[in-house]
């Protein structure tokens, strides 16, 4: 289970609130209904026998002693709830907890019969038939009996929900930790290779890595209290031109770096740092060996319901056509650790909904193509770069 299908599944959301309520209505209402059907029944057998031996069938009063006297069977269902709970049938003990629910069931067909028709004769003014009385336990059994089959019913379906629930959050707390670890995997391999750079760069040019050290410090400081997994691209493009500027500070004007950003792409929800590891290995794998520079171009896209991220440079390019890096990943191409966390992450949020690419790109060098649902996530902007 992903994580955006956990977020949509969260138990304290106010759909799972009314959906609670409803649950707790069912019941009550259930038995009402059950009671009320009884009790009509009743009163037009009542009234079709008056028929037969040519008597006033008294509509009126037929149904208002039978609904009087079937509903007198509802202050039994708190008790007989409270034994389903306590005995339902099913593992450990099916056996002891059905032959349990079927001596409470006739207990309370028993009581219904001595304690309440009393009630029904003091109510509706119609004298009890003293020999009816077996029937009528009988058939207060078979009413009550369907009423426990009723608890039952919502008994294993809080149950079922209860359990979903739980499986769900565990799911949940798994993927956080996961995710918790993908990006602080990522964070240490990112500081690693921008230090290396400023390395290289410190000896050539000790003012130029003065300046990116700087600028580095500033950019980790923001990465570091960035707290959320996803943020809107305008943010993720605004860290992206900061990495970008401490890499132009290494190679200076040999890279030329062009932005193809669509305007309607700028509020979609993205992965924080999906970015950066593809244009990190556009700048170490593909241009960084070119003494005559190159291009770097990154863009984003809407296509239907996905957005596409481009980062195509015109550098070393592959050994092979095309390769996905969703699932095992390659030697070549989907084995880096930014590449490959940035597989593991996508996966982990979106499952087969996303895909990470790498391709030759037209004209030579690598072209990586990561494909998202489009999540519309409106955001204050803080900056657009183009």
């Amino acid at each position: 289970m992903t994580t955006r299908a956990l977020e949509m599944g969260n138990v304290g959301s106010p759909e799972s609130a009314k959906e609670s309520a409803i649950e707790r209505r069912v019941v009550p209402i259930g038995a009402v209904v059950l009671t009320t059907f009884f009790g009509l029944l009743y009163a037009l057998r009542g009234s079709i026998a008056l028929i037969d031996r040519g008597e006033d069938p008294r509509w009126a009063q037929q149904v208002g002693w039978s609904l009087v006297m079937w509903w007198t069977c509802l202050p039994l269902l708190p008790p007989l709830a409270a034994l389903v709970r306590r005995f339902p049938v099913g593992p450990p003990r099916p056996w002891r907890n059905a032959g349990v629910l079927v001596i409470g069931t006739v207990a309370a067909a028993w009581l219904r019969h001595v304690v309440m028709t009393p009630v029904v004769v003091a109510i509706t003014g119609v004298p009890d038939v003293a020999a009816s009385a077996a029937a009528r336990t009988l058939t207060y059994f078979t009413v009550f009996l369907v009423m426990v089959a009723l608890l039952h019913a919502v008994h294993y379906y809080r149950a079922e929900r209860a359990r979903a629930v739980r499986e769900a959050g565990l799911a949940r707390g798994l993927a956080e930790a996961r995710l918790a670890a993908l990006r602080t995997q990522l964070q240490p391999h990112f500081v690693f290779n921008v230090l290396n750079a400023i390395t290289t760069l410190l000896h050539a040019d000790p003012m130029a890595a003065d300046r990116m050290l700087t600028r580095f410090a500033a950019l980790l400081r923001v990465i570091l209290h960035e707290g959320t997994e996803e943020h809107p691209l305008e943010r993720e493009l605004d860290l992206l031109a900061r990495y970008v500027e401490l890499m132009q500070l290494r190679f200076g004007d040999r890279i030329v770096v062009e932005w193809d950003v669509a305007d309607a792409t700028r509020d979609a929800r993205v992965p924080f740092l999906v970015l950066q590891p593809l244009v990190e290995n556009a700048y170490e794998h593909g241009l960084s060996g070119r003494e005559a520079g190159g291009r770097l171009r990154i863009g984003a896209a809407r296509m239907g319901d996905h957005l596409q991220l481009v980062v195509e440079d015109d550098g070393v390019g592959l050994d092979v056509e095309s390769t996905s890096i969703i699932g095992q990943g390659n030697a070549e191409a989907g084995s880096g650790i930014g590449l490959r966390n940035t597989r593991d992450r996508l996966a982990q949020l979106y499952g087969a909904s996303a895909s990470l690419e790498l391709a030759r790109a037209p004209g030579g060098g690598t072209r990586a193509l990561v494909t998202l649902p489009f999540i519309d996530a409106p955001h204050p902007r803080e900056g657009q770069r183009s």
